[in-house]
């Protein structure tokens, strides 16, 4: 980098000094003056792309220790090629119900196989002319482009996809949307979190990492990596599942999944959420494209907040994976001298606090302008409101009991959750006896 430097100094100088010997006409001057000039800038751009190649060559080694290559077993791909594709209730009976639990039918290789079954419930694999070795091998790529972190991992990005799939098979979103969104939003969904490192964009921004420094000027910094690792696995040999589709198609749909992606950056999300809710209050108009814009991100953030609208047992289990996640990030803030804020603190953090606080500041608001745009989820968002209330209560109960508020332990107490149940069902008597 110095010799770089030192490089662009001296062909400054030495143009500048051949101008002024040779040179006396002024107009002939400032061309030389504008030769030096372009040469500046020649070098700048030179010296900022040998450090975007470093930076993505730095990505490149921890992507080839993560993932061992990502190789694919040839078994592996023909266990999915030739079995008949199952239907997504034989997962299981609950399997097309919004309250059921994705997570809940295994992992890992299940969920591949599953995710196959919802590209064929949405008559994608037909519509879109899907190879079936092509998309067995692109979603055992994408399964393996998932780390193994706490929260933002595969089954993570399974759950999220089974919402949207749900959303997808809704007769008014099918009616929404046409079908090169709905098909982007579904990938956009099994890809949106790939290569999550269990950290914030605030962290990568602190901690200056490669991501960051790649990606820091434009912003959304790991939302822009999830989208370039799913157009990696997509230029990989036999995982172009778009293969079928015009050049046209094919741009529109990367533009889609991009867009989408970016969406679930929760700082993009807060920018834009006046104009959704202008447009829920306007009424959805299918012939705005902005309207269609802003319906596929409200669709994917709803998706990838789905786990605040599960029953309240589940819902939990999923909480204690997030503040997993919060907490090792603390930790590492710490050893770094820094100062984790309140919900990444696990000495300080009060997860139904914090619970409470990201459902009225985010996830109620969210689930409430989608359900007047599809009222048939309304029950979703009263579920939703169902789980509000218990973390409401546990919060009333740890205070009133003096009990730790820090940590993790007291979510697996099943006394704290009978009183909990217990507190809701006199609260609800007592509501009854004034009516």
């Amino acid at each position: 980098m110095i010799g770089l430097r030192l490089g662009m100094f001296s062909s400054i100088t030495g143009a500048l000094t051949n101008s002024l010997i040779s040179f006396s006409d002024s107009a002939i001057l400032f061309a030389s003056f504008a030769q030096a000039d372009d040469a500046v800038n020649d070098h700048c751009l030179l010296y900022r792309k040998l450090q975007e190649a470093h930076r993505r060559s730095h990505m490149a080694a921890e992507l080839l220790v993560q993932g061992s290559t990502l190789s694919i077993a040839p078994e592996d791909i023909l266990r999915l090629t030739v079995r008949e594709i199952p239907h997504p209730t034989s997962f299981h009976p609950d399997f097309c119900s919004f309250d059921f639990f994705p997570r809940s039918i295994g992992g890992g290789d299940i969920y591949v196989e599953a995710s196959l079954s919802m590209f064929k419930e949405l008559g994608f694999i037909e519509t879109y002319r899907l190879r079936r070795r092509t998309l067995a091998r692109f979603l055992l790529m994408v399964q393996k482009g998932y780390r193994d972190v706490p929260y933002h991992n595969w089954s993570h990005a399974f759950a999220v996809s089974h919402f949207c799939f749900m959303l997808l098979r809704m007769p008014s979103v099918q009616i929404a949307l046409d079908d090169l969104e709905r098909l982007s939003l579904f990938v956009a969904c099994l890809c949106h979190d790939i290569d999550h490192r269990g950290t914030t964009n605030a962290f990568q921004l602190q901690s200056k990492t490669p991501l960051a420094q790649l990606y820091s000027s434009e912003g959304s910094v790991l939302e822009r990596h999830h989208f370039a690792q799913t157009v990696s696995i997509l230029s990989m040999e036999e995982c172009n599942i778009f293969e079928q589709l015009t050049r046209k198609q094919y741009q529109t749909v990367l533009d889609h999944i991009r867009e989408i992606i970016l969406a679930t950056d929760i700082a993009a999300h807060l920018r834009k959420v006046e104009k959704i809710r202008a447009m829920v209050e306007e009424g959805y108009d299918r012939d705005s494209t902005d309207h269609h814009y802003l319906l596929m991100c409200l669709l994917m953030t709803a998706s990838d907040l789905s786990d605040q609208t599960k029953p309240f047992k589940f819902a939990k289990v999923i909480a204690e994976n997030i503040y997993r996640e919060f907490f090792s990030q603390g930790d590492l803030e710490k050893q770094m001298g820094n100062r984790p804020i309140e919900m990444m603190d696990r000495e300080k953090a009060c997860v139904p606090k914090m619970q409470l606080e990201f459902m009225d500041t985010v996830a109620v608001p969210v689930f409430d302008m989608l359900s007047r745009i599809l009222p048939d989820l309304r029950g979703t968002y009263h579920t939703m409101m169902d789980t509000r209330e218990r973390w409401a209560t546990m919060e009333d109960v740890v205070t009133e009991e003096g009990l730790p508020k820090g940590g993790l332990e007291y979510l697996r107490n099943p006394d704290l959750e009978e009183k909990v149940e217990q507190r809701i069902e006199e609260r609800r008597t007592e509501a009854e006896m004034v009516r």
